[in-house]
């Protein structure tokens, strides 16, 4: 017989379900204080039930057209019983219902059985991904930038042509302005004011880290950096990227001595009808 899970949204009360299962995902990133959590994840995160046990939750952001799902935990318990399935169903369901078509994710490079269940819902492969972790001292190790080159906040007037540039799903930008405390950057090149594709982060001071971080060629990382820099909480000695389909500004990273803490998967697809 198949277990019967059901779905419902998170209440300021399932903060303790989040803390408890989030180090699941099996990544070294900080657990959030409950207020950060309840402001920032909550309004997202779908919590899973077994006959009134928890059996993990999805933490899913609406991007426009496009459905993001953040975080898929099932409990140690219930592991090999459907419950990443009816995970995703639940999130596939929001989805539809905010009017997504397609839906994506990432998922680690060696997590076979979360990627056999992600390529039965029709999810492909997009493109790899690496999350880094840095000390400011990378910045004298890396190329020296270039002539020209400047950083400013995003306007939201700008937000689509920078995502359209860089091939972000549209909402990216916005998505990152609606959390509190975001910085978002772009780089601009003087001599081509009107070039969207040279550089766009997304810089979250709380945690810290960027993502989106996009350049369109690593002789930008050093620029775009030391404007994320400028605005780090000073007693912050590391900071983190993840670099998304992008192995020369990898590459440039870790020659610099960044440190490799994640590799990573982007899989997505249109939604199916049915999960």
């Amino acid at each position: 017989m198949h277990a019967v899970f059901t779905s419902r949204p998170a209440t300021a009360d399932d903060y303790d379900v989040y803390a408890r299962l989030v180090p699941e995902l099996g990544v070294d990133d900080p657990t959030l204080p409950s207020e950060v959590w309840a402001a920032e994840l909550m309004p997202h995160t779908l919590i899973l039930e077994q006959g009134g046990d928890i059996a993990g939750y999805a933490y899913v952001v609406i991007l426009k057209e496009t459905g993001y799902v953040r975080h898929v935990v099932v409990a140690p318990e219930v592991r090999g019983k459907g419950a990443g399935r009816a995970l995703m169903r639940a999130s596939a369901e929001r989805f539809r219902a905010a009017g997504c078509s397609r839906w994506c994710l990432n998922v680690k490079v060696d997590n076979v059985v979360a990627i056999a269940l992600y390529s039965s819902v029709g999810m492909a492969r997009n493109y790899a991904s690496t999350a880094m972790r840095l000390g400011w001292d990378v910045l004298s190790r890396l190329p020296g930038g270039e002539e020209g080159i400047t950083a400013r906040t995003i306007a939201p007037h700008e937000d689509a042509a920078l995502e359209a540039a860089f091939g972000m799903p549209i909402g990216t930008i916005a998505s990152n302005r609606a959390r509190a405390g975001a910085v978002l950057l772009r780089l601009v090149d003087t001599a081509r004011p009107d070039e969207a594709r040279v550089g766009v982060a997304c810089f979250h001071p709380s945690y810290p880290g960027s993502f989106p971080f996009r350049v369109a060629r690593p002789t930008l990382v050093r620029p775009l950096l030391e404007a994320i820099r400028a605005h780090a909480p000073p007693e912050q000695d590391v900071t983190h990227v993840v670099v998304e389909d992008d192995a020369e500004t990898k590459r440039a990273l870790v020659e610099a001595r960044a440190l490799v803490r994640v590799e990573i998967l982007n899989m997505g697809g249109p939604i199916p009808e049915r999960v």
